[in-house]
């Protein structure tokens, strides 16, 4: 656009340096295809800024007037292809409960099936009547101070041991997430 007011401007300079003046020097038919370009250029101005882009040479064809006269008049080049940046859109406010709902992934379902089968393999034995102070299964008096403290603090109690009570319920060879499940089963079935 800047491009095309400059050629204006060029042309209705180089005629009037011939002495012409400028109503004399652009034809009727010409100020009418101008007036067009004039618009634009006072409403892009007032149109927020966009990055400026190079633009290409303008070429010019000559146009002969009723007076027989060469005018030239500029040709208003194509406008670019390239998309426009669109503004950034703000987003609505998030409660820090929402980030961390979607911060932590969802907990997968315990395999209480599993851990039961782990259960009789190897906490029954000791958990079934309560040896050397374990908690019975089934005794949610027994169960609620130690899931008062979360699971995270079960696992790692029975993954390690305490007490009386060995690692991994005395089965060194058991995945810890047999050990888990085994643990799921056992807080399920006590609350």
């Amino acid at each position: 656009m800047k491009g095309s007011i400059f050629w204006v401007m060029f042309a209705t300079a180089s005629l009037l340096g011939c002495g012409k003046s400028e109503e004399a020097a652009v034809s009727p038919p010409i100020q009418e295809a101008l007036q067009p370009v004039e618009q634009a250029a006072v409403e892009s101005s007032q149109v927020d800024p966009v990055p400026a882009q190079i633009a290409e040479p303008v070429a010019a064809e000559v146009i002969t007037a009723p007076t027989k006269q060469p005018v030239v008049a500029p040709t208003v080049p194509a406008r670019s292809t390239q998309p426009v940046a669109a503004k950034p859109v703000p987003a609505a406010p998030v409660s820090p409960a929402t980030i961390a709902a979607e911060a932590t992934p969802a907990a997968p379902k315990p395999d209480l099936a599993h851990g039961q089968q782990i259960y009789r393999q190897s906490c029954a034995v000791c958990h079934d009547k309560g040896i050397a102070g374990a908690p019975k299964l089934n005794d949610p008096a027994a169960w609620v101070a130690r899931l008062a403290q979360g699971m995270d603090v079960l696992y790692s109690t029975a993954l390690r041991g305490k007490g009386a009570m060995p690692a991994k319920g005395g089965n060194p060879s058991l995945a810890d997430a047999d050990v888990k499940a085994a643990v799921d089963f056992m807080a399920a079935k006590s609350r």
